[in-house]
């Protein structure tokens, strides 16, 4: 009996495969492989039958009689399916489990291997047409990150790759969901990043911020260093004086989440960390009360993604 809430495809045979259903995973999967629905069905009810004709295939698996043959056809070509010689109505069988993998795994093998050819072919081609690159390749400094998750991932790359410092002013939104703690931010102290933020005071003091507090503690017992401002003007994030992630709030709109700006411009990232250090040097320290990390982090720090 399938879970519940699970999405099967019944067969419509019940005095071949009484009460037997098809798992939607199992479906996909064959999709994956490079099926069409009709074909991972037809398929499926070959490899539970062993051999069946067209007017059998088409009520064990759902597929219209119409559209049973050429799909027959079709696997008969691709070496998942055979057809068995004899007089009447036409019989087809499965080669077996073993032999449609094994013939799936080397039918995508050698799509890769004409993919390869024929990259190699246009690549030859392109040094022909222009076999001259241009020397200097100028690339955008600036990038526009349009939702919360491109925000993640490339906040995530940033911290991963960050050597000697990381500082940000911290407020809403957030993109990242608590209580699972930042695996990339208590890695990149684990590495001895140097990482200062700045939070604004009247969130830090709300009462119904008790839980947002709870949770950053945890990266303060790590070493992340903390002070309350009075105002933040931006969300910002900035790695190695180098590079920078700007939350540009809409004036306007208040639905969705907020365009991010990723500056690769030293210049700037300088000046916005000059910024920084003004606002941490008039702020007020934060001594929030200390607790024990991993038992608010579930004992998984170690093994959150």
């Amino acid at each position: 009996m399938a879970a519940k809430g699970q999405a099967v495809a019944r067969t419509r045979d019940e005095d071949v495969m009484p009460g037997e259903v098809i798992p939607e995973p199992l479906m996909r999967g064959f999709q994956d492989l490079g099926l069409s629905p009709y074909e991972a069905r037809v398929l499926l009810a070959l490899l539970r039958r062993g051999s069946a004709n067209s007017v059998d295939l088409a009520r064990l698996s759902g597929v219209p009689r119409t559209a049973v043959y050429p799909v027959l056809q079709g696997l008969g070509t691709r070496g998942l399916a055979e057809r068995i010689p004899g007089p009447g109505p036409a019989v087809w069988a499965s080669p077996g489990r073993d032999q449609v993998m094994e013939r799936l795994n080397a039918a995508e093998v050698e799509r890769l291997r004409q993919h390869r050819e024929r990259a190699d072919d246009v690549r030859k081609l392109l040094d022909r047409s222009f076999p001259e690159e241009p020397a200097d390749v100028a690339l955008p400094f600036v990038h526009v990150l349009p939702g919360a998750k491109q925000m993640k991932t490339t906040y995530e790359e940033l911290l991963s790759e960050a050597e000697s410092e990381v500082v940000m002013f911290t407020r809403p939104p957030y993109t990242w969901t608590f209580p699972n703690p930042n695996q990339a931010v208590l890695d990149m102290l684990d590495r001895g990043v140097d990482v200062r933020v700045l939070y604004e005071a009247e969130q830090w003091d709300d009462p119904s911020s008790e839980a947002f507090r709870t949770e950053m503690s945890i990266y303060h017992e790590a070493g992340v260093r903390a002070r309350l401002a009075e105002d933040l003007p931006i969300k910002l994030v900035i790695v190695d004086r180098q590079v920078a992630l700007v939350n540009m709030l809409h004036p306007v709109a208040v639905d969705g989440y907020p365009m991010t700006l990723h500056i690769e411009h030293p210049g700037f990232a300088q000046l916005a960390a000059t910024a920084f250090d003004q606002f941490w040097a008039t702020a007020r320290p934060l001594r929030p009360p200390r607790r024990n990390r991993d038992r608010l982090a579930g004992g998984a720090l170690r093994t959150a993604g």
